[in-house]
């Protein structure tokens, strides 16, 4: 990645912000700042920034609300991501799109491979599966990057979920999590690197990037992060019903880097072990 030029979109969230802090010559502009949905903001800023690399990070995240604001949920995940390859098209410009496991569906009760069919429940995983078929169709440097749970980032961050179960836990002699759902707690730095391992190996295509998880659920997750903490609290599976939902989400968003480890570039380690260094970081912090 030595001398080349990097855009970040997205860069006010979780990853966006962390692209741009740990990835040199990089600029990064936040969805304030770039409304990707605008064809002539979008091409304006490519043409001045002129970049070797898009790292295209934005996207309306609100899975609940994608049910109801499906417009919305096109109109930036899709569209906003087909303004940006337009860009692309006929320039030497490498496109980086950050995906979801998300989006393969409820089909499997194993973990998703990059070669298992995609069948999103979701809007937004809809929305996001038609702009990875936009990144595929119209170009031939891409990278299509399938993540998800991911974790990191300031106790301050709104979405920081490792600090809200915290401070449940904290004030709590007894919170509950969900046992349906299984996926991978994905901690933000090691994606980050995963990222540049794979431009600066040259790779192209689609590649699943999480923490190793095997069937690991929300209960699991939130349970491990009481355990961390060291907290005098105690994690019940939620009563069916609890934690009721608008979106059809799969049960199961669990991903194996099934490519990475095929070529020997999976640098993403156990999602335990991941937690464990950032709930350490954390502890510093708060």
């Amino acid at each position: 990645m030595s001398g080349k030029k990097v855009l970040v979109t997205g860069s006010g969230g979780l990853l966006g912000s962390h692209l741009v802090n740990k990835i040199p010559n990089c600029i990064g502009y936040s969805s304030q700042e770039l409304d990707i949905t605008k064809t002539q903001y979008v091409n304006q800023i490519v043409e001045k920034e002129k970049p070797d690399i898009i790292i295209h990070a934005a996207a309306f995240t609100d899975v609940e609300a994608c049910e109801t604001e499906i417009d919305k949920a096109f109109e930036v995940n899709t569209i906003g991501t087909q303004n940006l390859v337009n860009c692309c098209i006929d320039k030497d410009i490498l496109f980086v799109f950050i995906s979801s496991t998300g989006i393969y569906g409820s089909h499997k009760t194993e973990r998703y491979t990059e070669f298992d069919k995609v069948e999103p429940s979701t809007i937004h995983h809809s929305s996001k599966y038609e702009a990875e078929k936009v990144v595929r169709s119209h170009l031939n440097k891409y990278l299509i990057l399938r993540t998800g749970w991911i974790f990191g980032g300031s106790a301050l961050h709104r979405k920081n979920f490792v600090y809200q179960r915290y401070m449940e836990a904290k004030n709590n002699d007894l919170i509950h999590s969900d046992e349906s759902q299984i996926g991978n707690p994905t901690y933000v730095l090691d994606l980050v690197e995963q990222i540049k391992v794979l431009i600066s190996a040259n790779q192209f295509g689609i590649y699943n990037c999480v923490n190793c998880a095997d069937r690991v659920s929300r209960y699991d997750y939130v349970k491990k992060i009481v355990e961390l903490f060291a907290l005098d609290c105690k994690v019940e599976i939620a009563p069916e019903g609890m934690f009721k939902r608008i979106a059809p989400v799969s049960n199961n968003e669990s991903a194996l880097n099934y490519k990475l480890g095929l070529l020997d570039l999976d640098c993403m380690g156990d999602w335990d072990s991941a937690l464990q260094r950032y709930i350490h970081t954390l502890k510093e912090n708060i």
